[in-house]
Parts: structure tokens; C-alpha cells; sequence
């Protein structure tokens, strides 16, 4: 079946936002008085669900709605850029006539700010975020109201992410996955998961999808 549209995670597969998530958490949990999480400890834990990640972390569960205030007020204080690859994918994979969509367990407000600050949101046909818990990633909701909107059929469509829930999304879903490992740790998880592919930057996948 020919693949007709892409669809993408938006955190760290587009935007560069591991630093300022990084960044974010250790300053939550400083205040918390927690232990702080490395950089490595932080990529090997992290997940789009993130309460996922607080029970990995062991965060105690009292303070995860706390947790969740404080990101919102802090990350809006970072500003995290593209990654270098991202625009130029994607006006690749527009050239090559895909339909593409985006597929986030981020917050509607957030990521369409972000878009807008980029002039990115013209580039996609179909944007689904994390509104519902139950709906997060690795639930295939949000992946099966994307195949909706398009009409088009799972074997069509390929979904783009960097972490293992996007992975499970994506085979609960019957979509093709693509993990995206930008370093060492998240090729290791990644591989566990079984992804149809794995690529270490965007242009590797771009020049995939155009062969």
C-alpha cells in the first residue's frame, strides 16, 4: 500500500525541547527537594505520557499535579528551536506531495504558540493533541482520529516519533512506525521497541520516503 501521509510527533522529533524539558523538571523537582535526574537518566526515562515518567521516576504521586502547574508556568520561559532538519523535511515530504499531520500528547495552547512563532501551521493537514489522559500516547486515539480526518487507511500512513510510547502508538494503530534516535540512549530504547525503521535525523528519513 503506498504511504500517502506522514505524521509526526512534535517535541524532540521537530522541536528541540529535551534541554528545556530537562531544564524544566530539575528545576520542579529542586523544589520538591528530589533527587535531580542527569541528562543521560532523563533521556532514558522520559516519556510523551508524562505521568509515565513521574511514576519512573519515582515521583511521589502527591505531587504530580503540582508538577504539572509548574511546567506549564516554566516552560513558557524557554524557547526551544527547531531542530536543524525539521523545515527542510517537511518541505521536502509537501514537494513530494504527502499529506502530513501532527500527533502530540503537548498541549493544544502550547504547541499552536510554538507553530505560530515558527509560521509553520499552513504545513500541516491535521494537527491532534493531548486533551484526555486516557488519550495520551501510547493510546492509538489520537493516531486513529489523524486517519480519520485524512481518509485514508492505516497501511497508508507513517508516524514519526522518538520514544517508546510513540512506537506502541503507532503499532496499536496499524500505522508504519518510524523511530527517530538523535543519540546513543534513545537508539537503544528505541530498538526495543521493533520499529519498522529507524533513522537518526530527519534527512534520513526524507531521503527514505523519497525513494
Amino acid at each position: 500500500m503506498k504511504t500517502t501521509a506522514v505524521v509526526f510527533d512534535w517535541d524532540g522529533v521537530l522541536i528541540d525541547s529535551m534541554g528545556a524539558s530537562f531544564n524544566v523538571y530539575n528545576k520542579i523537582f529542586a523544589a520538591f527537594g528530589t533527587r535531580l535526574l542527569t541528562k543521560d537518566e532523563f533521556l532514558e526515562y522520559q516519556s510523551p505520557n508524562w505521568y509515565d515518567f513521574y511514576q519512573r521516576i519515582g515521583l511521589p504521586q502527591k505531587f504530580w499535579k503540582r508538577a504539572d502547574e509548574d511546567w506549564v508556568r516554566l516552560y513558557a520561559e524557554e524557547k526551544p528551536a527547531l531542530h536543524h532538519d525539521a523545515l527542510k523535511c517537511l518541505t521536502a515530504l509537501k514537494d513530494d506531495r504527502y499529506m502530513l499531520a501532527l500527533v502530540s500528547n503537548g498541549s493544544k495552547d502550547r504547541i499552536e504558540e510554538e507553530l505560530k512563532r515558527f509560521r509553520m501551521r499552513r504545513i500541516f493537514d491535521s494537527l491532534e493533541f493531548g486533551v484526555k489522559k486516557e488519550h495520551l500516547k501510547p493510546s492509538p486515539y489520537m493516531l486513529e482520529k489523524t486517519l480519520a480526518a485524512l481518509k485514508i487507511k492505516p497501511g497508508e500512513a507513517v508516524y514519526v516519533g522518538d520514544s517508546p510510547a510513540d512506537i506502541q502508538a503507532a503499532k496499536s494503530a496499524n500505522v508504519i512506525s518510524v523511530a527517530l534516535a538523535r543519540g546513543q540512549i534513545q537508539a537503544i530504547r528505541l530498538a526495543a521497541e521493533k520499529p519498522d525503521h529507524i533513522f537518526g535525523d530527519l534527512d534520513e528519513l526524507a531521503g527514505f520516503l523519497a525513494r
